[in-house]
């Protein structure tokens, strides 16, 4: 039976990060299914009973100590925990933990991640330092890889991957969650996803008309989901009471049943990573906004379109990428499934390179 420790933004209810966390659980029960696992995360009790395993605190110092002296092995991962535009304290955490794992002799996986920004050089040094340490890195997008050859790390056993939940199953009860929402199916439906972002007010009101504006010239509906919750809600609502059309709002569902829905839906439009990967996973197409590199180094990857960047839209980028949308549907559709397997087989690769330090 392994130990297996699992550090990431785990524990705050953020559907892309627990999402992540379970495929990680689910690859390492296929590996090993009495595995012992333990999770560094912000919401214990939320973790324990969400996925029937062992939770620490994430920010007590003595409880990681005693999870990282009691594992075999720490897999830090995935999404993108070593850039330092969020703040250069989160950096410290996730390295520091790789760096002590290694010091108490454990085997160190890091599992999907992406790379960067990196703005300092102290910052630069830091990842350096703790790739060089891993015994084992899968990277999720080439520009990750490309950070990492540019810093000249010395590990042999750096791959090049993609993010985990290309290889999650949508839930196949949509009509379901439908009709629990009492959301009439007489008609295709967009769904939107949003985060909070500087300059709320005049970001939501784009918003508000692009959604009016797809209802009202395409005769389709608008449902919203919360991608964090209940972070994202605050925006959505604000968006929603300023439209002048009704829309829906689905809350407190799980990744595989927003993967179910967007399935069905005729396509997505979203602020948040995960919500462009669990649409283009089922091969409907997306709409992003550049604001992060991990935004865009995922929109290239699946060859889909960047309505413009956050900072700069306007109601008149938002519409001329709906009419590109609605017009080329077909097209974009086909872009993805000719791209999806391909990416789904690298997504898998995950697995393979967690069997290896597993067996090891």
């Amino acid at each position: 039976m392994h130990k297996i420790l699992l550090s990431g933004y785990y524990g705050y209810n953020n559907a892309g990060d627990e999402a992540i966390l379970k495929s990680i659980i689910a690859n390492i029960k296929k590996i090993d299914k009495d595995a012992d696992i333990t999770v560094l995360s912000d919401n214990i009790e939320f973790t324990k009973e969400k996925y029937n395993i062992n939770a620490v605190k994430r920010f007590n110092p003595l409880h990681i100590l005693k999870a990282l002296l009691k594992c075999d092995i720490l897999i830090s991962g995935g999404g993108t925990l070593f850039q330092d535009k969020t703040s250069t304290r989160s950096l410290i955490y996730y390295t520091s933990i790789i760096n002590i794992a290694k010091l108490f002799g454990k085997k160190v996986m890091i599992y999907a991640n992406g790379i960067g920004p990196l703005k300092k050089q102290s910052n630069i040094k830091r990842v350096k330092k703790s790739i060089e340490k891993s015994d084992i890195i899968t990277l999720r997008d080439i520009e990750a890889l490309e950070t990492v050859k540019s810093m000249k790390v010395e590990n042999e056993n750096i791959f090049l991957t993609t993010d985990p939940v290309f290889s999650l199953k949508p839930d196949d009860n949509t009509q379901a969650l439908l009709k629990e929402n009492d959301i009439p199916c007489d008609k295709e439906f967009v769904v939107i996803s949003v985060r909070s972002w500087d300059k709320q007010g005049e970001f939501t009101t784009i918003f508000a008309k692009a959604c009016d504006y797809i209802i009202e010239k395409y005769d389709k509906n608008i449902i919203f989901f919360a991608l964090q919750y209940p972070h994202d809600l605050k925006s959505t609502h604000i968006i929603k009471q300023k439209m002048k059309n009704n829309s829906y709002i689905i809350q407190d569902i799980t990744p595989m049943q927003m993967m179910g829905i967007m399935q069905k839906a005729a396509y997505v439009i979203s602020m948040r990573l995960h919500g462009l990967i669990f649409a283009s996973s089922v091969c409907t197409p997306v709409l992003g906004f550049s604001y992060d590199p991990k935004i865009d180094n995922l929109l290239n990857q699946i060859d889909m379109p960047v309505c413009s960047k956050i900072e700069d839209m306007s109601i008149e980028d938002m519409k001329k990428s709906v009419d590109d949308m609605e017009i080329n549907i077909q097209s974009y559709r086909k872009k993805l499934e000719s791209k999806i397997e391909k990416i789904k087989e690298m997504a898998k690769k995950n697995f393979d390179y967690m069997k290896l330090i597993i067996e090891k």
